[in-house]
């Protein structure tokens, strides 16, 4: 999972597999408690298909079991997460555009851009200039 979510509940209406996929690479940079925080919320997603009272995202049979958890167990289990500052540390491949408007994209995975909409409106090619450690730079266009 390379995104932005820390974990996320996926349910597959053909099998009826449940599982949970917790995002590894995000939660190593935060606290121990982040990561049971986000298992604890991806878990009421859980029981809530299991018990068929899965509701619209997070609405209020979510958020009844999410205050019911915290106040029992001192957990501050949170409908959405701040990890913003994290994930952009985590992107370490970056392009910069050598046309006028000198634009730098940064990417978590290698992959290079080919934006024909941008090469239209600014002329100018994304050249890779930073990876991470490790890694050769690759020099395709």
């Amino acid at each position: 999972m390379f995104s932005s979510d820390t974990g996320v509940f996926i349910h597959d209406d053909k099998t009826g597999i449940c599982k949970i996929h917790l995002n590894k690479p995000l939660l190593d940079l935060r606290a121990r408690k982040d990561t049971v925080q986000t298992l604890l919320h991806e878990m009421i997603h859980y029981y809530q298909r299991l018990r068929g009272t899965h509701d619209l995202e997070h609405g209020a049979t979510f958020q009844y079991h999410m205050k019911r958890i915290n106040r029992e167990s001192g957990a501050n289990i949170t409908i959405y997460h701040d990890f913003i500052q994290e994930y952009e540390s985590l992107k370490r491949h970056w392009w910069k555009c050598n046309g006028p408007c000198q634009q730098v994209v940064k990417r978590l995975m290698n992959r290079t851009l080919g934006s024909k909409a941008h090469k239209r409106k600014c002329g100018g090619d994304f050249i890779k200039i930073q990876e991470p450690e490790n890694k050769r730079m690759r020099t395709d266009p």
